[in-house]
């Protein structure tokens, strides 16, 4: 998790980077989250069209911001 805060930071303030990891094997899932400080961030990563961290192209997908209340609302 440390290379990829690492490596978005140069798009942006990173507040967050989870690396989610299947429990049976130890490998990470092959996806991870990102949270950017501001909505700019995220555009700054978005605008770059290829990303490559240790040989891997990466995919990038923006997940809509949800409100508050949805969450609070999923939770219950």
């Amino acid at each position: 998790t440390e290379e990829l805060k690492e490596y978005f930071s140069q798009f942006g303030s990173v507040q967050r980077c989870q690396l989610p990891f299947d429990k049976d094997t130890g490998f990470h899932k092959r996806y991870c989250w990102i949270k950017f400080s501001t909505p700019q961030d995220v555009q700054n990563v978005l605008q770059k069209e290829t990303h490559i961290l240790e040989g891997a192209k990466l995919t990038l997908k923006e997940q809509p911001r949800r409100r508050r209340s949805q969450r609070r609302n999923q939770s219950e």
